[in-house]
């Protein structure tokens, strides 16, 4: 009975090792993807930007 009981609170204690783990990640994904939205959102304020200061080309100056 006594290695049923340690055995119980092992798995105790990795059940929540693993839960603390997968809190902290989640919250790390949850801001990594804000920080991807507001980087996506910087890129499309500068593309447009760079498109209103830049003359509009109807052929590529390479050709």
């Amino acid at each position: 009975m006594e290695d049923f009981s340690e055995r119980f609170v092992d798995l105790e204690t990795r059940y929540s090792h693993q839960a603390m783990l997968l809190d902290e990640l989640n919250d790390e994904l949850t801001q990594a993807n804000s920080r991807i939205d507001e980087l996506v959102k910087e890129v499309g304020r500068l593309h447009e930007m760079l498109g209103n200061l830049a003359p509009q080309m109807d052929v590529s100056p390479d050709e």
